[in-house]
């Protein structure tokens, strides 16, 4: 079963491309029916994943969610007094630690993940995980451009730092064309949809990867 790319257009209309990027990737073992599904939110700083998950989490109270941002509110509370620079490469582990207990705590509800998609370790572990414990793996990219993406830093009132912010946009860059192409992320990834989408839809989009796997 390949791994269907889509793209959504400037008029809001998903279209199906005509190319399967899993029969590159070699497919994945969670493609079967009754797997259970795990989506990657994606985008770079700013494209508003934490706000499709709030919004996701009102609108299907039953899907799980893996959040950074909560635990970096945490974080804030009880070490305010910590420079950020020290926080993050702790909350980057705690993230990934927390994403993992709910991956193995699989219990038929499927499971939401913020991650910014831009840095290939990170999806290789989520996308590679998921097929070992038996889920189907989707990523859902939000589409963003750069000034959009630093106003929406801005409006969250946390700004990541310039290089940083130029890393993650240059690999979104490529990304994004890889997956306008329809080819595959990358070698060791077999995601089992790959879906371009945009912050007013990518709620709706998440939504019917669930009902469409639901069906299956």
């Amino acid at each position: 079963m390949g791994s269907a790319v889509q793209a959504r257009g400037d008029d809001g209309s998903v279209g199906q491309l005509d190319r399967y990027a899993g029969e590159r990737e070699g497919g994945g073992a969670s493609d079967g029916a009754g797997a259970t599904p795990l989506i990657v939110i994606a985008g770079v700083p700013g494209a508003g994943k934490t706000e499709a998950l709030r919004v996701l989490r009102g609108r299907s109270p039953q899907v799980r969610s893996a959040d950074p941002e909560n635990l970096r509110r945490r974080l804030r509370q009880w070490m305010p007094w910590l420079p950020y620079a020290l926080v993050r490469p702790i909350l980057h582990t705690i993230a990934h630690l927390c994403v993992l207990a709910l991956m193995l705590n699989k219990c038929g509800r499927p499971l939401v993940i913020h991650d910014p998609g831009t840095r290939r370790w990170s999806r290789r572990l989520i996308v590679g995980l998921a097929g070992i414990l038996g889920y189907r793996p989707m990523i859902v990219f939000i589409d963003t451009d750069r000034e959009s993406a630093l106003r929406g830093q801005e409006q969250r009132k946390r700004v990541v730092r310039r290089r940083a912010f130029d890393r993650h946009w240059r690999r979104w860059v490529e990304l994004r064309e890889r997956v306008l192409r329809g080819d595959s992320l990358g070698d060791g990834e077999p995601w089992g949809r790959v879906v371009l989408s945009h912050r007013d839809a990518v709620v709706d989009d998440v939504l019917g990867l669930l009902d469409a796997t639901a069906a299956v």
